[in-house]
């Protein structure tokens, strides 16, 4: 893998960014190149915010997702601006709990995770919703190593959450082993 450019869409509030942070820590951690940019509205919950992540075995030239190899769909919003633009071959993981795919681009990986609902069953609250779609992106598109994601997922948050943050990785993990095409 030479590059890969990914981006996770969604809603302020649901970790988009935090989760893009995630995805760059662990990249520099193996080793990688890695450009990470953040766009969000005013708004502190509810407002779009999405996170861009650019990887690299050398150094990167433009630091943007121009056309994302990986997608993650968080809200319905997101899906409708973002989706149609996804080329055939792309990965695009959505969140059932808040998306419904409508027409999806021809020949894209549509992976549906139920990332919100597991959070709320397990955790009693959709915070680690973020997690568990990045558990499933790595399993799925290999971007980072297991071990680099899992150190920087338990670096991102106190002593207190580093146990659920490895749970939820590790739910992405087993649902993406689970799931298939949507």
């Amino acid at each position: 893998m030479s590059a890969v450019q990914i981006r996770i869409g969604g809603e302020a509030g649901q970790g988009v960014i935090l989760a893009g942070v995630i995805l760059a820590e662990a990249a520099a951690e193996d080793g990688r190149y890695v450009a990470q940019s953040a766009r969000y509205g005013a708004a502190v919950r509810g407002g779009e915010a999405t996170a861009d992540v650019v990887i690299a075995d050398g150094p990167i030239d433009f630091p943007h997702v121009e056309r994302p190899d990986q997608f993650v769909a968080l809200s319905q919003p997101i899906w409708k601006r973002l989706a149609p633009a996804q080329a055939a071959g792309t990965l695009v993981i959505y969140d059932p709990f808040f998306v419904r795919p409508e027409d999806p681009p021809a020949g894209i990986r549509l992976v549906r995770i139920p990332a919100t609902e597991r959070a709320i069953a397990t955790f009693g609250k959709a915070t680690a919703s973020n997690l568990i779609v990045l558990g499933t992106l790595i399993e799925l598109g290999g971007a980072v190593s297991r071990g680099s994601l899992e150190h920087a997922a338990a670096g991102s948050v106190s002593a207190k959450f580093r146990e659920d943050n490895l749970r939820a990785l590790a739910m992405g993990r087993e649902l993406a082993a689970a799931g298939g095409p949507a």
